[in-house]
């Protein structure tokens, strides 16, 4: 099975069946994540959050699978997620991300 897959493809390829529901996608994210296909672990753990909005630890891995193939802004968003979901693990990474060249905050931002 090609990288230019999909991990719905690879699932029902190699497994034969797609998870039901959000610890599912959400471990077989985590499964893709420990495996460093990180492409196909955000695209379970957004499967898990679309099921279950609440469920911050699929955010929490989905910002880290982000960073691993440099799609920063989309970690930036995943680590909000999890904080406003009051995970507070998250702040620290998510204060070096926003802290970093090139993301400026004006002062009527923190104010907002």
């Amino acid at each position: 099975m090609s990288d230019s897959s999909t991990a719905e493809q690879w699932l029902i390829a190699r497994v034969g069946a797609l998870p039901a529901t959000s610890i599912g996608w959400f471990r077989a994210g985590v499964g893709f994540y420990n495996k460093k296909k990180y492409n196909f672990s955000i695209e379970c753990l957004k499967r898990a959050v679309e099921l279950d909005p609440l469920n911050y630890n699929a955010f929490q891995i989905m910002a880290r699978a982000c960073i691993a193939v440099n799609r920063r802004d989309e970690a930036v968003e995943a680590l909000k997620q999890s904080v406003k979901l009051d995970n507070p693990t998250d702040w620290q990474l998510l204060v070096e991300l926003t802290s970093q060249k090139g993301n400026t905050i004006s002062e009527t931002d923190i104010v907002r």
